[in-house]
């Protein structure tokens, strides 16, 4: 009977070591898991950056409206006419 209570308090031991490790092991996955500040801070800068890089691409890949190009192309001396010469300017085009 000594022996058999002998085995059981061994597996026991056995089964509470096993326990015991997985804990450790779960506390220090979660220590891992949380980013220092430095980290963070790096990681927020190079998000940053890409959606600077980002959009910065997609402006220059847009295409321009038929309008925004005309507007672009007529000197700004003609877009600062009065009225009545803007008018005229119009009509003739």
């Amino acid at each position: 009977m000594n022996r058999l209570a002998d085995e059981i308090n061994n597996q026991v031991n056995a089964g509470r070591q096993s326990v015991e490790k997985s804990l450790e092991e779960i506390r220090e996955l979660d220590m891992r898991q949380i980013p220092p500040a430095g980290f963070l801070v790096a990681g927020l800068v190079v998000a940053a950056a890409v959606v600077g890089v980002g959009w910065m691409v997609y402006r220059t890949r847009r295409r321009r409206t038929l309008v925004q190009r005309i507007q672009d192309a007529v000197p700004e001396r003609v877009r600062d006419l009065p009225g009545g010469l803007r008018e005229q300017v119009k009509r003739a085009l």
